[in-house]
């Protein structure tokens, strides 16, 4: 009951994520579409999601489209504080630790490069949302009993890092227009993709360990 609990949890971590995402730009552009949304399921705004990516882009500016990757930023802080304190095993508190850094000097990195390019940030509902996500995923987190909190933690990066290249390659770098600033951008998905690959890696140790203490009991 308790694995079948986690994976419900874990998938709606991931359609949480999805909803952001995928309907970024639908979002970005349609402010009433984006509010019903919000209101809705975690599946019913995957599916609302896959409607919005027929609907023709809208043009961003690229203070708008820093504001996504500083939400992004800020989202992935907030679950490394939490799992740096909760974490049991020493990788997973490694890594938390490793992310806390990395995505704190990606936005102070990128926060010095906009004052430089007098580029304003311009929050978004996109990064609103990524906000108001980053809370309940923080709280679901925050509520794990021990046991659980490795995995959920490491489920939780893998889905936000996994959501935030996606963001990245489909829609922030195409639109992107000042070249120093893609410049960054490109660097960040660079530093976002090594981090999937250590979460991933992670999350694969973990499920060995669970299922030889599964075989064991």
């Amino acid at each position: 009951m308790m694995r079948h609990d986690f994976r419900h949890r874990v998938a709606m971590i991931s359609a949480l994520a999805a909803s952001v995402v995928g309907g970024s730009a639908h979002a970005s552009g349609r402010g009433g579409h984006a509010q019903q949304t919000a209101q809705l399921s975690p599946q019913q705004q995957v599916s609302q999601q896959q409607v919005g990516q027929q609907s023709p882009e809208t043009q961003v500016s690229d203070g708008a489209l820093a504001s996504m990757i500083s939400a992004s930023n800020q989202l992935e802080i907030t679950q490394a504080m939490i799992g740096r304190r909760q974490a049991r095993s020493r990788e997973v508190k490694d890594f938390a630790r490793e992310m806390l850094e990395s995505h704190s000097q990606s936005e102070r990195r990128l926060g010095a490069l906009l004052v430089r390019l007098r580029i304003e940030m311009e929050p978004t509902r996109v990064s609103a949302m990524l906000i108001g996500h980053s809370s309940r995923i923080a709280a679901y987190l925050r509520r794990r009993p021990a046991r659980e909190f490795d995995e959920a933690f490491i489920a939780a990066q893998v889905t936000t890092h996994r959501h935030a290249l996606r963001m990245l390659d489909e829609r922030v770098l195409p639109r992107v227009k000042d070249q120093a600033l893609k410049q960054e951008l490109q660097r960040i998905r660079g530093e976002v993709v090594s981090h999937l690959e250590r979460a991933l890696a992670i999350q694969a140790t973990l499920a060995k360990q669970e299922t030889s203490f599964q075989q064991g009991r």
